[in-house]
């Protein structure tokens, strides 16, 4: 405040810890200078501030009370007379929040609930500041990366590969020949990142430098792990041994395709579909005395049942209907038919008659859709839990089936951005990790164990990523690490309210672990036992 805006050092008061600055004055004096007050608990102890109109709040608020408390000091305005200028008419707070929406509705809870507001004036009054002036400091500050190439790089060689930018991007880079650096204005797109990385390809150090520089610009945490000379990061994927060959285990081993659906009972079709008129008629009419009278008098379906004649339909023809409606690509149409046929003969058998389906055929189609999808996440779970009893020797893993982590391959939706610095993660950038929470607490306590050499952040449903096989999905686990003696770590984190209903990933984790002879390690800690993950490790190999 004083060095950057100039601010008068007596227009400042501190007032917070040993330091008390405000002791002993009169703020409300014509005569007081000050201006600026710094102080951390004063507001909240019901401290009275008159003439205080602006507020920044830098701690995060995290309840509607403690907020409208706050604002109290600002809203009450002692004095205040209408100025020209309607900016000159309100009072501001400037409160610090990863959410905009959230801290929005608890502002607005606190005018309603505590200031006396109506929730229209609270709609009106709470808004976003869209230009703070942020991005347009930002889009000035010039970046610099790490030296590319060599000494004897010449400042042509580099002059010919700008050149062959897009002029979009040429306007923001430069190339500094005695530090060899390039330098780019303003926060590096991905697309921009990608192009400079396609032009400087032949340029050595020049991948690396660009990846650092694109996380510099945009504020990015980033790995501390040595880059140079790293090990190649290689995972076992679970093999299964079909006819003598180790296969990569998949659906295709637990599920025979098609699906034999006629072999399956229709009789649930009886309970779950039901004839439920909730639809109502009735009359709307002006009495003598011109008061609108309205009367519900009937159910309206039994009304349009005798109104609208469907087409002549047949048992075949409503199951033909059914049947083009719904996908099945693991059953083939003639067994599908056979049974749609049984279930709508079923429902007939029971009382409802061909015509009152056909007339219902498309809630009748939306039952059916949801019992075939049923019937089979129970074949699904059914035959995955027979195949790991009748077949568990012919589970094992291979150098030929593995994946491999690497930079290039390394894909997410969002990148990392906390304060946490992570020393051990395999690359620069990590994948969809939030700042905070449990999960975020899981990586710190990998990055710190002595015996972890590398880990990465497994990202879900990426190319690249690390998975195994559950009977409806692919299952993929948060954290894979890499340790010192060689053996790869897998872990899965859970909440304490979910960890109950993970079985299925629990069994084929520790399917993973036994079929590696020793060399692979699963486990699922929850609610932050993270010493499960070092009993895991002490584990020897036998």
């Amino acid at each position: 405040m004083l060095e950057d805006k100039k601010i008068k050092k007596e227009q400042i008061a501190v007032h917070t810890g040993p330091r008390k600055d405000l002791d002993g004055i009169k703020i409300d004096s014509p005569d007081c200078e000050i201006r600026y007050i710094i102080t951390v608990q004063k507001l909240k102890e019901g401290w009275d501030c008159p003439f205080a109109y602006v507020l920044c709040s830098v701690a995060e608020q995290v309840s509607s009370t403690a907020i409208e408390q706050i604002l109290g000091r600002v809203l009450r305005m002692p004095n205040a007379k209408r100025k020209r200028r309607d900016a000159l008419n309100c009072a501001y707070a400037f409160v610090a929040s990863r959410s905009f929406d959230t801290t929005a509705q608890q502002l607005k809870d606190g005018l309603v609930e505590g200031a006396g507001f109506n929730r229209l004036e609270a709609d009106q009054i709470i808004s976003s500041q869209g230009n703070i002036g942020y991005q347009e400091i930002a889009e000035q500050v010039r970046h610099q990366s790490d030296p590319i190439g060599d000494q004897d790089m010449s400042h042509q060689t580099v002059d010919a590969v700008l050149a062959k930018l897009p002029p979009s991007i040429k306007a923001r880079v430069s190339f500094d020949q005695e530090t060899r650096a390039i330098a780019y204005q303003g926060p590096m797109s991905r697309e921009n990142r990608n192009l400079l990385q396609l032009a400087f390809a032949k340029v050595p150090k020049a991948e690396q430098a660009i990846d650092r520089l694109f996380a510099k610009s945009n504020n990015l945490q980033t790995s501390a792990a040595d880059e140079d000379n790293k090990p190649p990061f290689i995972v076992p994927l679970l093999g299964f041994r079909k006819q003598g060959e180790l296969e990569l285990f998949s659906k295709e081993h637990f599920l025979d395709l098609p699906w034999r659906l006629d072999q399956c009972d229709p009789a649930a079709i009886e309970k779950r579909f039901k004839l439920i008129d909730h639809s109502q008629t009735g009359q709307i009419d002006v009495s003598d005395k011109g008061k609108v009278e309205i009367d519900f008098i009937k159910r309206l379906q039994g009304d349009l049942s005798a109104v609208i004649q469907e087409p002549s339909w047949t048992l075949p023809r409503l199951a033909n209907w059914l049947d083009s409606g719904i996908s099945h690509p693991d059953i083939t149409k003639p067994s599908a038919i056979v049974f749609i046929s049984n279930a709508i003969q079923h429902l007939i058998d029971k009382g409802t008659p061909l015509d009152v389906l056909a007339r219902n055929k498309y809630e009748l189609r939306k039952t059916l859709g949801q019992l075939i999808s049923d019937l089979r996440g129970e074949r699904e779970t059914g035959n995955y839990s027979a195949l790991f009893a009748a077949n568990a020797s012919d589970f094992a893993t291979s150098a030929d089936i593995v994946m491999i982590f690497d930079d290039q391959s390394y894909a997410f939706n969002q990148p990392y951005s906390g304060s946490t610095k992570f020393n051990k993660h395999y690359t620069r950038l990590i994948g969809d990790l939030k700042p905070s929470g449990e999960e975020f607490d899981c990586a710190v306590h990998l990055d710190r164990l002595d015996q972890v050499k590398f880990w990465i952040r497994n990202v879900e449903g990426k190319n690249g990523s690390f998975w195994l096989q559950l009977p409806h999905q692919k299952f993929y686990p948060d954290f894979v690490a890499m340790l010192h003696d060689g053996r790869i770590l897998v872990v899965e984190y859970k909440g304490g309210h979910l960890y109950p209903s993970e079985g299925d990933k629990r069994m084929i984790g520790s399917v993973w672990a036994d079929a590696s002879a020793g060399q692979c390690l699963f486990c699922m800690p929850t609610e932050r036992k993270f010493s499960l993950i070092d009993d895991t490790i002490k584990v020897k190999t036998t």
